[in-house]
C-alpha cells in the first residue's frame, strides 16, 4: 500500500538555551521530498524501435511519427498542412484537429499486381489543411508498430504481406515486386525506396538485428518482417538432415507394369487421376505442417533485419506448389543452377565476341583459303584441270 504524502519540506532545528562560557553550534537542516507512487509488479518493457538511418535523427517538417501504448500497439501521427498520409484501410482509431479541414478518400494502389502475391491494395488517405494528429492501431490482438526513417541513402524490402501499416512522404515509392530469387520464401513483397516515415506492424515484438560485412544470419521466413537492401539477396537455405537414404537398385518393376494392358487403362480413368491428385495434396500438406519448418532464408552483411517474435503459419508464407518444388529438390541445387546458369551465359558471351573480332591472317596455309576449279566433260567423264 503506498504511503500518504507528506509535507514535501520538512526543515528540523533545536533551540538550546544560552549560558555563559558555551558557544551554541548551528544543527544541520535536511530538506526531504515525500510523494506518493502507485505500485506495479509488472515488468518494466523494452524501449521502442525507431529505425533511423543516421546517428542523429533528422527534423522532418511534414509529419512526425510516435509509437505509444503498452506494449507499443499505437501509432500517433502529427501532419503538418497539405501532407499526405496513407494507412490502411480499418486502422485509423482517433483524430484530434479541425475536421472540418480533413480529407479522407479510399484509394486502390495497383491491384491488379498486388492481389495476385496477397499485398493490400486498398489504402486510406488522408490530408488536411491545418496540422492535424491521428490515431492509427492494427488489427491484430497481439502486434507491435516500429518506425523507419528513409533519407534516400537505404531501401527497404518489407517481406511481410500484412507488415505495411502507414507511411507518408512526397518522395516515397513502394512497388510490389515479384522476386525470382525470393519466390519460395517470399511471394509478396514491397520494395520501398526515397525519402519518408514508415510504419510496419508485427505479431508479438519487434527486434532489430544489424549484420556487418562478412557477417552472416540465417532467419525463418516468417519471422522477417523487413529488411534493407544489400549487395545480394536473401537466398533460401535448408539445414541438412540426419536422415538415413538408402539406395535401393531399380529392378524393372515400372516398367513391368505399364506393359500390363489393366494398369495402362486404368492410368488413363478419372478415378485413378483423382486419387493420384488426393495422394499429392495429402503428401503436399503434410510437407507444410510437419516438415516445413526446414526452409530458412540465409543474409548476408551488410544490412538491417526487423524480426517478429511470433511468425506466421507456413500456409501463410508457401502455397502448395512451393513446398512442393522445395521438398523435390535436394539442397543445393538452386545455388548450382543458378552458377550453371551464369556460367553458361558467360561462355556465350565470349563466344560470340570471340567469333565477331576473328580475322583472317596473313600467314595462314593457303589451302584454307576459297578456291575455284574447272572441269570438263568428254564421253560422260569430268575431268578437272590442275592448277599451275
Amino acid at each position: 500500500m503506498p504511503r500518504l504524502a507528506a509535507s514535501p519540506l520538512i526543515c528540523l532545528s533545536h533551540r538550546i538555551p544560552r549560558t555563559a562560557g558555551f558557544r551554541v553550534a548551528p544543527i544541520a537542516a535536511r530538506c526531504i521530498n515525500i510523494t506518493a507512487t502507485a505500485a506495479s509488479s509488472d515488468p518494466a518493457l523494452e524501449q521502442e524501435v525507431n529505425i533511423n538511418p543516421s546517428p542523429a535523427p533528422i527534423p522532418s517538417p511534414d509529419a512526425r511519427f510516435e509509437v505509444v501504448g503498452s506494449p507499443f500497439s499505437l501509432l500517433s501521427v502529427s501532419l503538418a498542412a497539405s501532407q499526405n498520409l496513407y494507412t490502411r484501410r480499418g486502422t485509423l482509431v482517433g483524430f484530434s484537429g479541425k475536421t472540418e479541414n480533413t480529407i479522407s478518400t479510399l484509394s486502390f494502389l495497383e491491384p491488379f499486381r498486388r492481389a495476385p502475391v496477397g499485398i493490400p491494395f486498398l489504402y486510406q488517405k488522408v490530408s488536411a489543411t491545418s496540422p492535424v494528429t491521428a490515431l492509427i492501431s492494427t488489427k491484430n490482438s497481439i502486434s507491435s508498430i516500429v518506425t523507419v526513417q528513409l533519407d534516400g541513402r537505404e531501401d527497404w524490402v518489407v517481406a511481410q504481406r500484412q507488415g505495411l501499416l502507414a507511411w507518408t512522404g512526397t518522395t516515397l515509392s513502394l512497388k510490389p515486386q515479384y522476386n525470382v530469387k525470393l519466390g519460395l520464401a517470399h511471394w509478396g513483397n514491397t520494395y520501398i525506396t526515397g525519402r519518408g516515415l514508415l510504419a510496419l506492424a508485427g505479431k508479438g515484438q519487434i527486434y532489430q538485428i544489424q549484420l556487418k560485412a562478412g557477417e552472416s544470419y540465417v532467419a525463418h521466413p516468417s519471422n522477417v518482417v523487413a529488411y534493407t537492401t544489400a549487395t545480394s539477396a536473401p537466398l533460401p537455405f535448408r539445414f541438412k538432415s540426419s536422415k538415413i537414404l538408402f539406395q535401393v537398385p531399380d529392378l524393372g518393376f515400372g516398367t513391368l507394369l505399364q506393359n500390363v494392358k489393366f494398369f495402362r487403362v486404368m492410368g488413363e480413368t478419372a478415378t485413378w487421376r483423382a486419387l493420384a491428385r488426393t495422394y499429392h495434396t495429402i503428401k503436399t500438406w503434410l510437407r507444410r505442417s510437419i516438415w516445413g519448418d526446414r526452409l530458412f532464408l540465409r543474409f548476408e552483411g551488410p544490412t538491417t533485419m526487423l524480426l517478429q517474435s511470433r511468425g506466421s503459419r507456413v500456409s501463410d508464407v508457401l502455397t502448395l506448389r512451393d513446398v512442393d518444388e522445395i521438398a523435390e529438390s535436394p539442397p543445393g541445387a538452386v545455388q548450382d543452377a543458378v552458377s550453371r546458369k551464369i556460367k553458361e551465359e558467360i561462355k556465350e558471351i565470349t563466344s560470340g565476341s570471340a567469333a565477331a573480332t576473328k580475322t583472317p591472317l596473313a600467314s595462314q596455309d593457303a589451302s584454307d583459303s576459297p578456291t575455284v576449279k574447272y572441269a570438263t566433260i568428254r564421253h560422260g567423264k569430268a575431268e578437272f584441270e590442275k592448277q599451275s
